[in-house]
This record gives C-alpha cells, sequence and structure tokens, in this order.
C-alpha cells in the first residue's frame, strides 16, 4: 500500500494496476508453460476469469483509487477488517461453521492491527472524510472477502498456480481495454525509483497470490484471510530492525494482540479437524 500510495501521483489506478499484473502474470506464466498442463472445463475457466476480473482488476482499482485521498493507514486498517468480513459472509452462506473461538481469535487480529496504525490515524488529516474514497475501500474489501470464498473449490480441483496464471491473464486483459477505453496510458512516464516501486509491487503480487490461492486450497477462507493482519506488524517490525529502533508499548501491544488472534484462530481449527 505504501508503494502504490506513491505512485499515485504519477499514474493512473488503472495503469498502476494494469503494470503491476502484467508483471505477476509474466513471473506466473512461465512456471505455468514449463509444467504440466492442465485442462479447465469451460464454465470453470470463465468463473477463474471473472474472480480474476474482480480480485484483481476491479479490487486494486477501487483500492488505488482510495489510496489517492486516504492515507495507506486509513486504507490498511479498513482492508484488515476484510477476515471479520470474510467470516462473517462465510458463516451466513454456511460455507464455515460459527466458531465463538475463531471469531474471537480473528477480532483480536483486528484489533491488533488498529493499536498498531492509531498513532498515524490520528495524524491523518489529509482526506480522511472523502466519502467517494471510503466507499472505494469498502468495495474493496467486500470483494475482497467475496472472492476469498469463491475462489476455494477452483483452487482444490486445479492446481493454484494455473489458477492463479489463468485469473492474474484475464484481471490484465481487462485493465489493459479499460486503460484504452478510459484513455490511460499503457506505459506512462515514471522515473527511476517509480518504475522500482511498480517492480517490487508486480513481483510481490505475482508471488503472494499464488500463495494465498495456494492456501485458500487448504484452509477455510476466514482462516486465511486472518492473517492479513500480520501485514501492518511485519511492516512496523522491518522498520524497526533497519532503524534499530525498540518497539513501543502500542506495537507491543498490537502483536501481541495479532499473534494471540491468529494462534486463536489456529488452535481452533486444529482441535475441529482433530
Amino acid at each position: 500500500m505504501v508503494s502504490t500510495r506513491s505512485l499515485t501521483s504519477a499514474a493512473p489506478p488503472v495503469t498502476i494496476a494494469f503494470l503491476r499484473y502484467l508483471i505477476g502474470v509474466v513471473m506466473l506464466g512461465l512456471p505455468v508453460l514449463l509444467a504440466h498442463r492442465i485442462r479447465f472445463a469451460g464454465k470453470d475457466a470463465a468463473a477463474i476469469a471473472a474472480l480474476g476480473v474482480l480480485q484483481f482488476a476491479v479490487l486494486i482499482v477501487l483500492l488505488n483509487i482510495a489510496l489517492g485521498s486516504l492515507s495507506a493507514a486509513t486504507c490498511a486498517l479498513i482492508f484488515s477488517t476484510m477476515p471479520l468480513v470474510t467470516l462473517c459472509l462465510a458463516v451466513g452462506l454456511r460455507q464455515e461453521r460459527f466458531s465463538m473461538a475463531r471469531l474471537a481469535g480473528v477480532s483480536l487480529a483486528v484489533a491488533g492491527v488498529a493499536v498498531l496504525l492509531q498513532a498515524t490515524l490520528k495524524q491523518d488529516g489529509s482526506g480522511s472524510s472523502d466519502m467517494t474514497a471510503m466507499a472505494a475501500l469498502i468495495g474493496a474489501t467486500l470483494i475482497g472477502a467475496i472472492c476469498s470464498m469463491l475462489y476455494r473449490p477452483y483452487v482444490q480441483r486445479y492446481a493454484a498456480l494455473p489458477v492463479s496464471a489463468l485469473a492474474m491473464l484475464a484481471a490484465v486483459l481487462f485493465l489493459a481495454c479499460l486503460c484504452v477505453a478510459t484513455g490511460q496510458p499503457l506505459a506512462p512516464s515514471l522515473n527511476a525509483v517509480q518504475w522500482g516501486h511498480i517492480g517490487f509491487i508486480g513481483l510481490a503480487s505475482g508471488v503472494g497470490y499464488f500463495c494465498w490461492l495456494w492456501a485458500l486450497s487448504q484452509l477455510d477462507a476466514s482462516r486465511v484471510v486472518a492473517f492479513q493482519a500480520l501485514g501492518p506488524i511485519t511492516a512496523a517490525a522491518i522498520e524497526l530492525l533497519l532503524t534499530r529502533a525498540m518497539p513501543s508499548w502500542t506495537q507491543w501491544l498490537s502483536m501481541i494482540l495479532v499473534i494471540a488472534g491468529l494462534r486463536l484462530a489456529s488452535v481452533t481449527r486444529a482441535k475441529r479437524t482433530a
């Protein structure tokens, strides 16, 4: 989110999303071409492509729009509620059983992210009341939660790698058409540092979403999405290591809440399947 926000003044949201997943699909496409060819059923291929457009195109465009007006901290906090949204949807649609312990674990993880970001949020006075950006952010969160549930049967039926590549390819084609239709450049004028951010985001997207889809083939969607709370915590830990600073009490509390919440959700799953 921080890298993407640094690009919002240099390139349109759709262009950033297009370049991000173009790099991701190239990286995933090479091993797919070298691996054993998997044939998708026609309706499955169409469904995976549609999910790819939603997950990798519509969601990211909405998130980029939000990052154009809201701080990265605000976006990270709202987006981190996705595990709760996913759990509620999964239970409501009867894809998962309701578990008070699972709900408590996910809530603890989200609370940990809120504690970590509270100081940054207090300092955020720029565009915090932009309702269009907030609506885009909420829409991105809902799409992420819905796609997390709908992907699972396909990554269980096929390997995660070809599913990831097909989904991203569909998104790249959609985004390319959207760029042309809206007059946004496919190759914007960026400096070396900005292209570095694009490359980093693209490579991280390819690896990250493959791991995410593989995890969805093994675990409940709400449990997989709960680990999203580790993102801000990991970023804070890396920053502390680079600056050789000691964690503040809020950072310690945040890490304890997130780790305890994820541990609680994981132990609940292990007991249920034992």
